[in-house]
């Protein structure tokens, strides 16, 4: 079976979907390939525990939620200007590292002039994410840099669903009161 490739894709999640973790989500797309896909929930910031207050407060960011995989990691959305020999490019603008030299060098002044930091990430096995997207669960739509860096992310599903030329409210029905 011939994978099509979605790197830097938006996954949109559907109102029908109810997982607690991804509920409203959109997830960008870092990796997908035959051996499965890696993203990164981009619309859920998250408050900081003790151990990543420091981190947090010295580069004066939020930090977001980007998935349930690998909780004890911090990986860094950032524009394709920095590079490490670890970063992974997503796209001609998005880049993905986590290693302690970004870190360092975003504490000297060194680092990307743009990014976000995501604890965490969005993993699917092979043929997983296809069978999700299959069943409805999700859209695909093209990601930008630009929504990801500028929307506010309390206001991205809905201006994802939006950008789609989706009413959410007539997906999912008026509710009211009987």
């Amino acid at each position: 079976m011939k994978i099509q490739k979605f790197k830097n894709y938006f996954l949109v999640a559907m109102p029908n979907l109810n997982d607690s973790i991804f509920k409203k989500s959109i997830v960008l797309l870092c990796e997908h390939n035959q051996e499965g896909s890696m993203g990164l929930i981009i619309n859920k910031p998250m408050k900081a525990k003790k151990h990543q207050t420091k981190l947090i407060n010295s580069l004066e960011t939020k930090l977001y939620f980007g998935g349930p995989v690998n909780l004890n990691t911090c990986f860094i959305l950032h524009d394709s200007n920095y590079a490490t020999k670890e970063t992974l490019q997503i796209s001609k603008e998005l880049s993905l590292t986590s290693n302690e030299k970004i870190v360092g060098d975003l504490n000297k002044g060194l680092g990307p002039d743009i990014f976000r930091l995501n604890i965490g990430y969005a993993g699917w096995s092979t043929g997983q994410l296809e069978e999700e997207i299959k069943n409805g669960d999700w859209l695909l739509t093209p990601a930008s840099s630009k929504f990801i860096f500028n929307v506010p992310s309390n206001k991205m599903w809905e201006n994802c669903t939006d950008d789609l030329g989706l009413n959410i409210k007539d997906i999912c029905g008026q509710s009211g009161s009987a």
